[in-house]
């Protein structure tokens, strides 16, 4: 079994704790490829190879291919970085959903279909898709009930995905307990509620896609300790044509851009560019949670015009100045925003690395 050393372009350390991030020297890789031409021919076996808790960074570089495969980074893999050569050709996916048989007398449920768990600190996912296949279509629906399946569960703190794109259908996206997670040029997909959970989680300069008629971005469920929630920086949002068939044959006329889940709900899209097929009403319910924070900030586009706007329902408003001046990443990340951060954080740079040689 052979390893491969590289130099490092472009990395930062990822320390635990830092605030400013320095450049590096060399690292440690660990190839996949499908083929078999690699070190491992799976990102599961690759990552049970990588050491634990390293001073420096390991990174797994994934050739291209399809990986059909469920993956957990656990909490002793600290500092991971996995590193897809393509995301249009390196694919990460797997197919649970909720109401699968977990072999024990019971079903998953939605907290254990992630087709990649993140449980480490300190991790970094660059130029990688990372799907879950399981389609909510109305067969499936009336055959299992409503059923999620998600593609990508981050349990931990700081962990960051740079340029991938992150595809489902029901619960995509889920940020689980209070650790922060940042996404810069990654691309979403998906329909109800795609993007949830409690973390706090800052999607910068991202592209959303609402894939079914009636779809829900966001479903916040923040903890009440938590001084923000889900934030949009920058985004676009995009759906499919009104009247297009979506993959029931429903034609699409519409999608919300959040609703609130539990806890102490807070979403907030800022600057984000929207469509004529956000519904005017920006958003809509799940339950009774209050209070909540539902809000944005110079949107633009046609679901942002002033008439919208002067429409939006079910708690939705705009801040203040004042407010969306407070959502800037070295404030959203400050320790001072949750009791259980230890430090301040600021996201480190995108690795930029050179292929291992074959």
């Amino acid at each position: 079994m052979k390893y491969h050393t590289l130099i490092i372009l472009a990395l930062v350390a990822v320390m635990a704790g830092c605030t400013s991030r320095g450049p590096g020297a060399a690292g440690t890789v660990i190839t996949v490829a499908a083929d078999g031409s690699g070190d491992y021919a799976t990102i599961a076996g690759a990552v049970s190879a990588a050491p634990d808790h390293p001073a420096a960074a390991t990174v797994i570089y994934v050739r291209p291919g399809t990986y059909y495969e469920k993956v957990i980074v656990p909490a002793s893999k600290t500092n991971l970085v996995l590193y897809g050569e393509d995301a249009a050709a390196t694919v990460l996916t797997y197919d649970d959903h909720a109401a699968r048989d977990d072999g024990q007398g019971g079903t998953l449920g939605t907290f254990r279909t992630a087709t990649l768990e993140v449980d480490a600190e300190d991790f970094m996912a660059v130029n990688i898709t990372i799907g879950n296949s399981f389609p909510n279509t109305r067969e499936n629906i009336e055959r299992l009930g409503d059923v999620q399946a998600v593609a990508v569960k981050v349990n931990s703190d700081r962990a960051c995905f740079y340029d991938c794109r992150i595809t489902g259908y029901q619960d995509t996206f889920l940020g689980n307990g209070s650790g922060r997670i940042y996404l810069r040029d990654c691309y979403i997909d998906g329909n109800v509620d795609f993007i949830f959970g409690s973390a706090v989680m800052v999607f910068d300069r991202c592209t959303t896609y609402a894939n079914r008629h009636n779809s829900v971005v966001a479903a916040p469920s923040t903890l009440p300790e938590s001084r923000y929630g889900t934030v949009f920086l920058d985004c676009d949002l995009r759906a499919m044509a009104e009247g297009e068939p979506d993959f029931n044959g429903t034609p699409f006329r519409f999608f919300h851009l959040g609703r609130p889940w539990r806890n102490r709900p807070r979403a907030v899209f800022v600057r984000c560019n929207t469509p004529e097929t956000l519904n005017p009403e920006g958003w809509t319910t799940m339950g009774d949670n209050e209070p909540l924070l539902l809000a944005e900030y110079r949107n633009t586009g046609p679901g942002a015009s002033p008439d919208r706007l002067a429409r939006r329902a079910n708690g939705g408003r705009q801040l203040t100045e004042s407010e969306a001046g407070e959502y800037t990443l070295p404030r959203i990340f400050s320790k001072e925003t949750h009791p259980g951060y230890q430090s301040d954080w600021l996201p480190p740079d995108k690795f930029e690395i050179q292929s291992p040689e074959r």
